[in-house]
């Protein structure tokens, strides 16, 4: 299995921090937050990873190589425009194959095991599987799952739901006719919902939000005390 970090956002909530140092390259634990990423899909076992890049891009491509101190081999996937997240997913499916791959955003803060949801994806029923964390207690979910079926729903704010976690796999079969220009892989859900083709599984481990400079100070704070703190904050999708 491959898998592709997205990493071209602007990361605009936290600025001014993110004018000049790009999102994923923001400390967590005394190191980049993308680093902890990369270091994780190594112990997992995947070997190759691609990364789409736009803002400040030259500062990631620098910091990462080609990914031989993580263990990895990295290849690049460069945006002249910020395509957002499914055009960006769409200019590199030339990379990633043609077996289902793992997503994850850039700028999330997480420690969970990932082997639940690799072993969760079927193919045969399944366009895409997303990792999903508790809800606040204050806020609204972004999904609501079938117990039985595991098929997504949106949430629409009638239930409490589930928070997407910004960790996923996709079909690229799925995938390949959609237009490389900007759109969010929110349509993408939209059409795999109306075909019974979205899936969640809910994630056990260390999550974190780190939009805002407030949120990003709870997340260090909860990283250094390595408290699983998923259900106290929100992922919000990447900008």
């Amino acid at each position: 299995m491959q898998a592709m970090i997205l990493a071209a956002g602007y990361g605009k909530r936290l600025r001014p921090l993110t004018d000049t140092l790009p999102k994923p390259l923001v400390d967590m634990g005394g190191r980049p937050l993308l680093d902890h990423t990369l270091l994780a899909l190594a112990a997992l076992g995947i070997g190759q990873v691609v990364i789409n890049v736009h803002h400040l891009a030259e500062q990631i491509v620098a910091h990462v190589g080609d990914g031989h101190a993580f263990g990895l081999t990295v290849r690049w996937s460069h945006e002249t425009v910020l395509l957002e997240t499914g055009g960006g997913v769409c200019q590199a499916l030339g990379l990633l194959g043609t077996e289902p791959f793992l997503v994850i955003n850039g700028d999330v803060a997480w420690d969970m095991d990932l082997h639940p949801m690799l072993a969760a994806f079927d193919p045969e029923r399944m366009d895409g599987l997303l990792g999903l964390v508790p809800v606040a207690d204050s806020g609204c979910g972004d999904f609501v799952v079938d117990p039985v079926t595991s098929r997504l729903q949106r949430a629409c704010g009638s239930a409490p739901g589930w928070i997407y976690s910004g960790l996923q796999l996709l079909h690229p079969a799925a995938l390949r006719d959609y237009p490389v220009e900007p759109f969010s892989l929110n349509r993408f859900y939209d059409d795999a919902i109306q075909r019974g083709r979205l899936c969640g599984v809910v994630m056990r481990g260390f999550w974190a939000d780190i939009g805002t400079p407030e949120r990003l100070s709870e997340a260090r704070l909860a990283w250094k005390n390595r408290f699983a703190i998923g259900a106290g904050l929100a992922y919000k999708d990447q900008g």
